[in-house]
């Protein structure tokens, strides 16, 4: 399977009186279909065009994590009870447990990822919840094939709950790339900027990618390309929301 999403596809609204604006390459479910796939529930773009905070909100159970792509924000919860900043290319995990209530003030021009990930509420739901950022020069870059890779969850020291995920961001710069594939894994891929053929489908700034069964990844990079990719099981041993 090989799934194409434009941004023009995706569910992209205005909110909180247009201060913001989102695109959802995974939106919430609602009463017609569930998009969400594998252990990964939720995913959200979201662009700050004034500065303006999401009030106080709970949640439990999610692993939530929100990377922030440029720009600045502060985030509050009730896990730690303090104001904490978050520059550009830093990132936060937020463990959601048995509970917790959170505000993200968002600072003019940044840009963010939220995802939510379901790591099993039969036994989140009976945990503490926690909280932990990471600044930008925590993940060190690698080089793997010609490209520059920032690993954020997989082969790195960060703390997560949701197993048997990888997390990176990855450069391209360099014409033709063939990145091989694992059968058992589902791969999400946002491209954060840039223009390529992707296995022969060109695709560009905000395109969404659901990759599975497919045993290579072929890149034609016609602008130098930055893809958001996250790698989560095929099968999952526990049951899902």
């Amino acid at each position: 399977m090989f799934k194409h999403v434009q941004k023009k596809e995706q569910q992209t609204r205005f909110i909180f009186n247009e201060k913001f604006l989102e695109n959802k390459p995974i939106p919430f479910p609602d009463f017609r279909k569930r998009y969400n796939y594998s252990n990964l529930f939720y995913w959200a773009h979201l662009q700050a065009l004034e500065t303006a905070a999401f009030p106080l909100h709970p949640h439990e159970g999610f692993e939530i994590m929100t990377f922030v792509l440029n720009g600045n924000i502060e985030h509050f919860d009730t896990a730690t009870n303090v104001w904490t900043p978050i520059e550009e290319g830093g990132f936060q995990v937020i463990q959601s447990g048995s509970g917790l209530q959170h505000s993200e003030k968002i600072i003019k021009d940044s840009h963010v990822f939220q995802i939510w990930f379901d790591p099993d509420f039969s036994k989140t739901l009976k945990k503490e919840p926690t909280y932990k950022d990471y600044k930008k020069d925590f993940i060190k870059p690698k080089i793997i094939d010609g490209r520059k890779v920032y690993e954020y969850i997989g082969d790195s020291d960060v703390f997560h709950q949701t197993k048997d995920i990888r997390i990176t961001k990855e450069y391209f710069t360099n014409e033709n790339y063939s990145i091989k594939l694992d059968l058992n894994y589902i791969y999400s891929i946002y491209i954060i900027s840039g223009d390529a053929e992707i296995n022969d489908k060109v695709s560009t700034k905000d395109d969404f990618i659901i990759v599975q069964d497919i045993k290579n990844l072929d890149i034609n990079v016609l602008n130098d390309l930055e893809l958001f990719i996250i790698q989560t099981p095929k099968i999952i041993n526990y049951q899902t929301v």
